[in-house]
């Protein structure tokens, strides 16, 4: 039973500090407890608010009002905790921000009286190892991205899955994502759309040199291993759901497997999986469900 909910917002939307203002309102007609960021009270005039980590302790349910990259940033720092997000779009996309902002106070409702489903979504813990040493952790949702940090150059990756040598890619980039990230740069790299919660891993090279080096979707049982090549030239950088930078040398290692965490997405009750493609990806212009036929 949610007894606490936990509101995050993007406060550089526009829409921001008075769709805040409004759920605070509703949630105090209504005397349920809440909690708020300290940059979403500044937003929204209001008084105190508390950390990210602090807020995510103390909620049942979180809200969040934004878009991905708000939701992205909160599915990070969970820490283990399988706490269900309610993601509201005041953003352009939003494959995790599912619900509109009309929706929001009507799916709240819902969640309350604990009417609502969740979808567990699979993370991916990535370490990077340096002279047999791990000198950086993190748990993404997204994707893992590998690029050079220099103008018109490719890395060099070597790249194993599950003990086995996959290939050696010469590339712009390689992504390594999970069906959730599938829709996100890995999608623009022309790599698969993957069910959100299909237990799988998805290898894409951004640009290949090789044309036929293709995307390649393994079981999520597998680990993922990358190495820089010896011969490889230059910097480059990993990138964790398109928001942290690290700064990797040649011959570190990267480590991609998945997590024992997972983040857990209140569904909307309003459209499934493929409306919400056919909506986002604007597929077939504004052909519905009602207008399909077989």
């Amino acid at each position: 039973m949610v007894k606490h909910v936990g509101i995050v917002a993007n406060v550089q939307s526009s829409l921001a500090s008075e769709s805040i203002r409004e759920l605070v309102g509703w949630l105090e007609k209504r005397n349920v407890n809440f909690c708020i960021d300290t940059e979403s009270a500044r937003c929204a005039d209001l008084p105190g608010g508390l950390s990210k980590i602090e807020l995510i302790k103390a909620s049942d349910l979180i809200v969040v009002l934004g878009g991905d990259g708000t939701f992205l940033s909160i599915a990070r720092m969970m820490d283990g905790r399988s706490i269900p997000i309610l993601g509201v779009n005041l953003g352009k996309l939003g494959f995790l921000t599912e619900f509109a902002l009309e929706e929001m106070l009507p799916a709240l409702e819902k969640a309350l009286a604990g009417d609502y489903t969740c979808e567990d979504r699979i993370m991916l813990d990535v370490s990077i190892c340096r002279e047999g040493k791990n000198v950086a952790s993190y748990t993404i949702l997204n994707d893992l991205v590998i690029t050079r940090n220099a103008p018109a150059r490719m890395v060099d990756v070597h790249v194993w899955a599950g003990g086995m040598f996959v290939n050696k890619y010469t590339a712009d980039g390689l992504i390594v994502s999970t069906p959730t990230g599938s829709t996100a740069y890995n999608l623009s790299a022309g790599g698969p759309i993957v069910y959100p919660t299909l237990n799988a891993i998805i290898i894409s090279p951004i640009c290949p040199h090789t044309f036929t080096n293709r995307p390649v979707v393994i079981p999520d049982d597998q680990e993922v291993e990358l190495w820089l090549a010896p011969d490889h030239v230059g910097e480059a950088v990993a990138s964790l759901d398109g928001q942290v930078g690290y700064q990797l040398s040649v011959r570190d290692k990267i480590t991609a497997k998945r997590s024992k965490d997972v983040t857990r997405i209140i569904q909307s009750p309003y459209k499934n999986y493929y409306e919400l493609l056919r909506g986002k990806l604007k597929w077939g212009g504004n052909i519905t469900d009602d207008h399909a036929t077989r």
